[in-house]
């Protein structure tokens, strides 16, 4: 599940490249696919950064929802969770497979994004797993960061008005 996040976002980011797409762009999106049961069906991730619209990122970000790898149902559960402009999103998993945190969020600055995506994974996670939870993947659209962050071993946003929605801020 953790390398599909990963391939996900770093898919985005190569699309967005190869089409020749500029930081002044700098529209974003972020869709999120889970069931009542993610220690049982995981969670899907699509993230889409630097496209022309709004409209082109809410569709990249849900296709690549829709393609992620290793959480078939929730990969059925799919939908869009947020979109930014000129913001930074940042995924929180607790890295162990078959546990329940889970956590996004999209903000201005990548450190505000990533403190509220590990606080929401930790809201998720459950007593005895919320030290476990870790920013997976976190990226600024519009060439705010250049120093985006993917872990090599594991994973990995919405408008920043600090309404909690299920593991992310919207």
């Amino acid at each position: 599940m953790n390398k599909g996040i990963v391939g996900c976002a770093l898919g985005a980011v190569l699309l967005a490249t190869a089409a020749g797409l500029s930081p002044a762009s700098a529209e974003g999106a972020l869709a999120v696919g889970m069931t009542a049961s993610v220690t049982k069906d995981g969670v899907a991730f699509g993230t889409a950064i630097n496209y022309k619209s709004e409209e082109e990122a809410r569709k990249a970000a849900l296709d690549y929802c829709h393609k992620f790898k290793g959480a078939p149902k929730a990969v059925a559960q799919c939908k869009l969770v947020g979109t930014f402009k000129d913001k930074c999103y940042a995924i929180s998993m607790d890295p162990k497979a078959g546990t329940p945190g889970a956590g996004w969020s999209i903000a201005v600055e990548k450190a505000d994004a990533e403190k509220r995506a590990v606080a929401n994974c930790k809201a998720t996670a459950g007593s005895d797993r919320r030290q476990f939870c870790v920013v997976q993947e976190s990226k600024c659209d519009g060439g705010k960061d250049s120093g985006a962050k993917d872990s090599d071993t594991k994973d990995s946003g919405a408008k920043d008005s600090g309404t909690k929605n299920s593991g992310g801020n919207n």
